[in-house]
């Protein structure tokens, strides 16, 4: 059986780590119905690079998670599109699971796109992780029930336990995350921030922070564009290379937020992430799929909108929330997703679930605390930011010689231009000197005449 799993592949290692988390638990939905996971290929495809073959050689097919639905300036819709328009014709079942809503670009012209989408055939069923009512409105004549579940990276404290259990925490004091960003992140959704406004803000809550004595640094989710706001924030308010953490892995990433008594998150996986650890959070609020998380794990009021957004009160909820011992993941919560893939695939394979006893939490987690993430997975990370950062290398110096060459062709039209120009001012010359005999002729002609 061949189970492929569609997700955002980027160098921003929130969506990554969904992926990685819906397949461990997957796996631990298998291993419980009997399954010998031998006998499974469970196979990854980035959501924008598409292979035919790869969908038409499968049994099922799921998008793995994250905030894939919607009309966006990502262009998210155009993908799913296209990829379950070939599963349609092929007739490979799709699930859409822990599916996460992107739907700023959303119009009465074009929201019916989504539902004629969602009316395939293909489409077997699915589970959000935020606002279900939206997916009800698209999808008013499924057969199924749409399910609410977890995100997947909720799962990971207990899927990155190996490696974690080698980090320390911190035993005294505060150590406090500063999330970093691209300024472009905001425009892009509608919000009145550019990145001097963030950069601005960072300085601002770092500086708060350093005046109570309390250790923070600054920190991304590793994307490429996050990165080079955080490097380029650093030059411009001089902030010592040591208050920097730049995650190359996803792993990484969830040990750098292991690290902290507390985080001021933007990326809403930040928040997931920190949450999973029972890292006390709050966000700034930039896309509606942030409050959906907070009023999910029941902190509404730490999703922190623009209008109400105070540096001076963050740094305190900052202060007052950290190691807080009831901050930590809700097992009810938690079993959400894996309810959804356990029943779920017992039917697809036909499975008398009646006959076997489903895992409970404790089960589950030891699941994930024995089925480690393959180092494999930092490789490939690896590789793709190494590939992505050729790709920006490569397109900068693409524009860079456009330029030389538009800029040497400006040169030689000017060259041509002082050339003309120096022509016409020696003509020009010529012309008064000519113009000068002339009239001082004129004038002793003049004087002839009246003397005469």
């Amino acid at each position: 059986m061949k189970i492929l799993m569609v997700s955002c592949v980027d160098d921003n290692f929130g969506d990554n780590l969904i992926r990685i988390c819906f397949e461990k638990i997957l796996r631990a939905a298998l291993r419980n119905l009997g399954v010998d996971l031998g006998t499974v290929e469970l196979a990854k495809m980035s959501l924008k690079v598409i292979d035919k073959e790869a969908i038409h050689s499968s049994d099922l097919l799921f998008f793995a998670g994250g905030g894939l639905f919607g009309i966006n300036y990502m262009h998210y819709y155009d993908y799913m599109e296209e990829i379950t328009r070939i599963a349609d014709e092929c007739g490979v079942p799709v699930v859409l699971s822990s599916m996460g809503v992107n739907n700023m670009g959303a119009t009465p012209d074009n929201e019916h796109l989504l539902s004629e989408m969602l009316e395939r055939k293909c489409f077997r069923a699915v589970s959000v992780r935020e606002n279900p009512a939206l997916f009800r409105k698209y999808d008013k004549g499924c057969n199924y029930e749409i399910v609410q579940v977890c995100d997947p990276a909720v799962w990971s404290d207990y899927i990155y336990r190996s490696h974690l259990c080698k980090k320390s925490r911190p035993q005294n004091g505060s150590v406090v995350g500063i999330n970093a960003v691209r300024g472009g992140l905001f425009a892009d959704n509608g919000k009145p921030w550019k990145l001097g406004d963030e950069m601005k803000y960072m300085n601002e809550i770092g500086q708060l922070l350093k005046e109570r004595g309390v250790e923070y640094y600054y920190y991304t989710n590793g994307s490429f564009l996050d990165n080079n706001s955080l490097l380029y924030f650093a030059k411009e308010y001089d902030i010592p290379r040591e208050r920097i953490i730049i995650p190359q892995s996803t792993r990484e990433l969830v040990e750098t937020i292991y690290g902290f008594t507390s985080v001021a998150a933007i990326r809403m996986h930040s928040s997931i992430i920190s949450y999973a650890l029972g890292v006390p959070s709050v966000n700034l609020v930039w896309n509606d799929k942030i409050p959906f998380f907070y009023e999910n794990i029941g902190y509404p009021e730490r999703a922190v909108t623009f209008d109400d957004w105070n540096t001076q009160e963050a740094v305190e909820t900052l202060m007052k929330i950290e190691n807080d011992p009831s901050y930590k993941p809700d097992p009810e919560y938690m079993m959400t997703l894996y309810d959804f893939l356990y029943e779920l695939m017992g039917g697809f394979l036909g499975v008398d679930t009646s006959r076997i006893e489903k895992f409970g939490y404790e089960q589950v987690k030891n699941e994930q605390i024995n089925d480690p993430v393959s180092l494999q997975e930092d490789v490939d990370e690896l590789v793709l930011k190494v590939q992505k950062g050729e790709k920006h290398y490569l397109s900068r110096f693409v524009e860079m010689k456009r330029q030389d060459k538009e800029f040497r062709q400006l040169k030689k039209e000017c060259d041509k231009k002082d050339k003309e120009i120096k022509k016409l001012k020696a003509e020009n010359q010529k012309l008064n000197r000519l113009l000068v005999v002339r009239v001082y002729k004129k004038l002793r002609s003049v004087k002839r005449k009246l003397l005469g």
